[in-house]
């Protein structure tokens, strides 16, 4: 394995570490300590939707009133979400050298050229996550491609960058639902991707009766899921599953962090709630 350090963040949501930059670079920079005098080169995941309360919080908390002052509100917030979302990461990617995927947020897809800056590509919101090499550059935007029924007014992603070369190996990138797909393992696999990132928000109770079969519970199954993911693949060897945890409009998270190789948890969080840094030396 070339990576010689692996970091997944379990995170719990704070809403005051979302209402500045400032706040949310504070807690950004607390979540990658674990990485400092690690050996490198690093490699470090954020949870699924860990950049969303920058939309509900930043610069004061959102109301659906502001839709009738301003039906553009939404499209006004995610911008500024975005690029405080951008930027904190990419100075947190330089500061601790490590690649890093920044986790999701919702938001329409961003480019940026010299003569307009940043812009929208698509108006449509997409859960979106960001992936950044040690200098801070963006590599990828990745969409999520099967959604959740909350998720089902979001535009659904193509099979885009979900497979980034680096300098210390071959990431392949599947937010929450999309990595319990065969299809996209498999073509993940047979282009070569060693290491998977499966970035998570379970919004369902840990403990609960799973709904196929109510005589195994939720996390029970979702970690044997993990355990057997990787076996049998050709290129695939370690898979990283940052959960987030806590309360985003309504929906309460949990879920137990993990690292993982074929057949086996290499890390595994304590419990399916608050924060804690997994850290994995291959």
């Amino acid at each position: 394995m070339p990576f010689r350090t692996l970091l997944a963040v379990q995170a719990e949501v704070l809403p005051e570490a979302y209402r500045t930059e400032e706040a949310f670079r504070e807690r950004v920079h607390s979540l990658l300590s674990p990485l400092k005098g690690t050996p490198t080169p690093r490699l470090a995941a954020f949870p699924e939707l860990f950049g969303l309360p920058l939309l509900l919080h930043l610069e004061g908390a959102f109301h659906p009133r502001e839709l009738l002052k301003d039906p553009l509100a939404p499209w006004r917030r995610a911008r500024r979400a975005y690029r405080v979302f951008h930027r904190v990461m990419a100075e947190a990617a330089k500061a601790y050298g490590t690649y890093l995927l920044a986790g999701s947020l919702l938001s329409p897809p961003y480019e940026e050229e010299l003569a307009r800056g940043l812009f929208p590509r698509s108006p449509f919101f997409q859960n979106l996550a960001l992936f950044f090499n040690p200098e801070g550059r963006l590599l990828a935007q990745v969409p999520k491609m099967e959604l959740t029924p909350p998720e089902r007014w979001l535009k659904r992603g193509g099979f885009g960058p979900h497979l980034v070369e680096t300098r210390a190996g071959r990431v392949g990138i599947l937010i929450c639902l999309d990595g319990f797909f065969e299809g996209h393992l498999a073509r993940l696999d047979a282009l070569g991707a060693e290491i998977l990132l499966q970035p998570s928000a379970n919004p369902a109770p840990w403990e609960r009766p799973w709904p196929p079969d109510p005589s195994r519970r939720e996390g029970e199954v979702w970690l044997a899921s993990a355990r057997a993911r990787l076996l049998g693949r050709e290129h695939l060897k370690v898979l990283l599953n940052p959960m987030l945890n806590g309360k985003i409009l309504g929906l309460r998270f949990e879920g137990q962090s993990g690292i993982y190789a074929p057949g086996e948890a290499l890390a595994l969080a304590q419990r399916p709630l608050g924060d804690e840094a997994l850290l994995h030396f291959p």
